[in-house]
C-alpha cells in the first residue's frame, strides 16, 4: 500500500508538472507567438491566436478555420474567434457561413477592430450599405481615422445608396466631426460631399470652425474649390457666404472666421489699418511705416484660365523710391507649389494678366504697398 501510495504522489506530481508547463507555455505564446506550436493541444487557448494566424499565412485556410473553431469552442463569448472563423470561411469561398461568423461576432464585439473591418468589408460587397455605414461611422465616432477605414468609407460614399445610407445614421456629432470633414473636403467627389454634409448641418454636428477655416486655403490651392465652399457654407458660415467672384471688402467681418474667399489682413509689424463704412462694404484706410513692403489684404481666387482686367479704385501715397500700391496674383498647382503670374501697379494704364490652362487651378491676390499711405475703396476683376 505504501509503494502504491507512494507511486500516486509521484504520478499526481508528475500530472501536475505537466498541467503548469503546459499552462505556462500557453500564457508565454502570448508574449511569443514562437511557443505557441510547441504548447500541448490540451492546454491550447492563447497559443490558438498565434497558430490561427499562422495558418492563414501560409493560405492554409482548413488548418485556420479548425483551430478557429477550436478557439470558439473554448472561447463562445469573446468575438475574436468568430471574425478568425469568418475570414477562414470567406478564403474557402464558404460566404454564407462566414456572414453568419461575423455577424454573431459583431453582436459580441464591438471593440475588435478585426472584427468590424471585416463586417464593413462583407457588407461592401453584398451592397448591405446600412450595415456598413452603421460599421464605419461606430469606427469614427471612436475616434479611428487610419488609412483603412478611409479607404472603405471612401468606397462607401461613392455609391449613391451608400452616401444616403451613411447621411442618414448621422446624429448630433461632435468630437470626430472635425477629423471626419477635413479627410472628406480632401476626398470626396463634390455630390457625396455635398450630402454627407448637409446631414451633418441639418443634424447640429459640432465642427471647429476655426480648425476648418485654417483648411480652406489648401483646399482652395489643390483645386478642390467645390469642396471648400460646401464645407464652409453648410457648416460654418451662419448665413454669410462670399462668392468666388465678389472682390468687394466686407463690413461684417470683424470678429468672424474667413471663408474660402474672404480678404484677410496679415498682421505685419508697421501696418495699420481702418476700416472705413462705404455704401455695403467697406473702404480701407492704411499706413506701411515699415522699409519693407508689406501685405495689406489677400484672398483666394478661382478663375478659369483666360485674360482678365483689374481695375483699382484707390488713391495710394508712397515715399521716394517705394512703389504705392501693387496687386499681385500668384498662381498655384494642384500640388500646392505657386508663382507670382502678375505684379499689377496701380499707376498703370493697362492692369491686365492671363491665367494659363494648365498648373494654375486657383490664384491668390494680395495688395501691397511700399512705406506710404493710402486708400483703398474697390477691386474689380472681368474677363477680357
Amino acid at each position: 500500500m505504501a509503494a502504491i501510495g507512494k507511486t500516486a504522489w509521484f504520478a499526481g506530481f508528475a500530472i501536475a508538472a505537466v498541467l503548469v508547463t503546459g499552462l505556462q507555455l500557453d500564457r508565454e505564446a502570448r508574449q511569443d507567438s514562437a511557443v505557441a506550436s510547441r504548447v500541448p493541444e490540451p492546454f491550447r487557448y492563447f497559443a490558438l491566436q498565434p497558430l490561427i494566424d499562422d495558418a492563414y499565412d501560409r493560405h492554409d485556410s482548413a488548418a485556420g478555420v479548425a483551430l478557429s473553431r477550436e478557439l470558439v469552442r473554448r472561447s463562445p463569448v469573446p468575438s475574436d474567434g468568430l471574425a478568425l472563423l469568418a475570414y477562414g470561411q470567406l478564403q474557402k469561398g464558404d460566404e454564407n457561413g462566414a456572414v453568419q461568423s461575423l455577424l454573431l461576432a459583431g453582436q459580441r464585439g464591438w471593440r475588435n477592430r478585426f472584427t468590424q473591418d471585416m463586417l464593413i468589408v462583407m457588407a461592401l460587397q453584398s451592397r448591405e450599405w446600412s450595415v456598413a455605414a452603421q460599421r464605419s461611422l461606430a469606427l469614427w465616432r471612436v475616434g479611428i481615422t487610419d488609412d483603412r477605414l478611409k479607404d472603405m468609407t471612401a468606397q462607401l460614399l461613392s455609391e449613391t445608396d451608400g452616401a444616403k445610407a451613411f447621411a442618414n445614421q448621422l446624429g448630433q456629432e461632435k468630437n470626430w466631426a472635425t477629423a471626419f470633414i477635413s479627410w472628406a473636403g480632401e476626398t470626396l467627389a463634390d455630390g457625396p460631399l455635398t450630402q454627407t454634409v448637409g446631414a451633418m448641418a441639418r443634424h447640429g454636428a459640432r465642427v471647429d470652425c476655426a480648425a476648418l477655416s485654417a483648411t480652406l486655403p489648401g483646399l482652395v490651392r489643390e483645386g478642390r474649390v467645390g469642396a471648400a465652399v460646401i464645407l464652409w457654407q453648410d457648416l460654418c458660415a451662419a448665413g454669410r457666404m462670399t462668392k468666388a467672384n465678389d472682390f468687394a471688402f466686407r463690413s461684417d467681418t470683424e470678429g468672424s472666421l474667413p471663408g474660402p474667399f474672404d480678404w484677410q489682413y496679415p498682421e505685419v509689424d508697421g501696418m495699420e489699418r481702418e476700416f472705413v463704412p462705404q455704401g455695403t462694404g467697406i473702404a480701407i484706410r492704411y499706413t506701411n511705416r515699415n522699409a519693407a513692403r508689406g501685405p495689406i489684404a489677400t484672398r483666394n481666387a478661382a478663375f478659369p484660365a483666360g485674360g482678365y482686367a483689374v481695375t483699382i479704385d484707390a488713391d495710394a501715397k508712397g515715399e521716394a523710391g517705394f512703389r504705392p500700391l501693387v496687386l499681385r496674383v500668384t498662381c498655384f498647382a494642384p500640388t500646392g507649389e505657386g508663382g507670382t503670374l502678375a505684379d499689377l501697379d496701380l499707376h498703370s494704364a493697362a492692369n491686365e494678366f492671363t491665367v494659363p490652362a494648365q498648373d494654375c487651378t486657383s490664384q491668390q491676390l494680395t495688395l501691397m504697398t511700399g512705406r506710404g499711405e493710402g486708400s483703398i475703396r474697390s477691386v474689380t476683376v472681368r474677363p477680357l
